[in-house]
């Protein structure tokens, strides 16, 4: 059953001035990116229901973080969680996200907030979350309209093979209203459509040359400015590019409480 709903998801609550100013959208060309304080950035944050984002850094510099305080800007989530145990998402399911441990079709409406939690308490699990998640794209791209969240897109596209549908998601989901969210700690071993197909992209401290060298070719900045912004980030705070306006900032997302 294919539905369209995704033009009723909430639309952002005032204009964006700190995204849209000259000096923001100058920024890929003087390699600056001023400070923004996190409910600033938040509240202003312009992110369309069927444009992606990218998260990419080291683990515990505050990826998840930022993943799980973006999530309530869109009506319709799935979480895709593949770890045995995760606080990040049990915290999700302790402010009403529904657990499900496989898919199948529930109205949107029913069940707008999901995490997708198959069993994974053992190492051969691996063929039963791959059957798990890739029936779960399946539907997503039939249904359209969905946010769909990956904490560890490595993971994801390697250990579990699902490249294809990624991919599918991150080329063809945007027609259909579908938001893909993908973070991940290894930047050489995601597909490139997670960073030239992302709307916006946030990047984490990094001083590793080969991972540089992947993130700073995104065609819309000398490559060292990127690279000189990344390698020089305080420890969790990130760097905000938006890949279509140029325009990049610095932020930091407030760890749960």
């Amino acid at each position: 059953m294919t539905l369209s709903f995704q033009g009723n998801d909430r639309p952002p609550s005032r204009p964006a001035p700190i995204f849209s100013s000259p000096e923001a959208r100058l920024n890929y060309a003087n390699g600056m990116a001023p400070r923004v304080p996190w409910d600033v950035f938040k509240s202003q944050f312009d992110w369309k229901q069927g444009e992606h984002v990218g998260l990419i850094g080291p683990t515990g510099q505050g990826k998840t973080t930022l993943l799980t305080a973006i999530l309530p800007l869109r009506t319709y989530t799935t979480v895709f969680a593949s770890k045995p145990r995760d606080v990040s998402m049990d915290r999700l399911i302790a402010t009403g996200y529904h657990k499900i441990q496989n898919w199948s079709y529930i109205p949107p409406e029913r069940m707008p907030k999901r995490v997708l939690w198959p069993d994974a308490m053992d190492i051969d699990s691996v063929d039963h979350q791959k059957k798990v998640f890739q029936k779960a794209y399946g539907g997503i791209y039939r249904e359209g309209g969905w946010c769909c969240a990956i904490d560890e897109g490595f993971y994801m596209a390697e250990i579990l093979g699902l490249r294809r549908e990624m991919k599918m998601i991150w080329t063809q989901g945007r027609s259909m209203g579908i938001s893909h969210v993908v973070a991940t700690q290894r930047p050489r071993w995601v597909p490139l459509e997670m960073y030239d197909q992302s709307d916006h992209l946030f990047f984490w401290i990094n001083n590793d040359d080969e991972s540089l060298r992947r993130i700073s070719g995104l065609g819309l900045a000398p490559s060292d400015v990127v690279r000189t912004l990344v390698k020089g980030l305080e420890h969790f705070q990130c760097l905000y590019v938006n890949t279509r306006s140029g325009a990049m900032m610095r932020t930091r997302a407030p760890a749960p409480g």
